[in-house]
């Protein structure tokens, strides 16, 4: 049987609320199936290259990579032709951008509450990137505070 090979990278794409964390989701079919964007690496392209151009992509925003959260592989089949799937997933702070603004690929894009967007994914295996997602903010939780910009203080001469 013939094989073949796919090499894939995505995000979850989280922005910090007062109370805690939106997701943002890509949603695909009807009934709809919610799922974290990603998408093949190209050519001389590096996995977190990808995946930051990924889920712009497909959602419309620009995220900044904080920390490679897991690798999923799984099996599919088309047709006769088996296919193994890797998908390198990060976990990325939002930046700009608005998720209506999703290409042809993606039917809705939209922000979940963190524990809503678990809940409403279909996978197992990104219901656990979330979990990786959670644990890693628990232990660094000033991951997602904005930086200060210190200004030089300037001494005025008194004439």
């Amino acid at each position: 049987m013939r094989i073949k090979y796919e090499v894939s990278a995505g995000g979850l794409l989280l922005r910090r609320r007062e109370s805690g964390f939106d997701a943002l989701l890509i949603g695909r079919r009807s009934p709809r199936v919610w799922t974290l964007p990603k998408g093949k690496v190209e050519r001389r392209e590096s996995h977190e290259q990808a995946a930051l151009r990924e889920v712009h992509e497909e959602t419309g925003c620009w995220g900044e990579i904080v920390t490679r959260l897991n690798e999923i592989s799984f099996w599919y089949y088309v047709g006769k032709l088996k296919h193994r799937k890797s998908v390198t997933f990060f976990l990325m702070r939002y930046r700009s951008g608005e998720a209506n603004n999703h290409d042809h690929e993606v039917e809705e894009c939209r922000w979940f509450e963190i524990g809503a967007a678990r809940r409403a994914m279909k996978y197992v295996n990104e219901k656990r990137l979330v979990d990786l997602a959670a644990d890693y903010l628990a232990a660094n939780p000033s991951t997602f505070e904005e930086p200060r910009i210190l200004l030089p203080v300037v001494e005025q001469k008194s004439s």
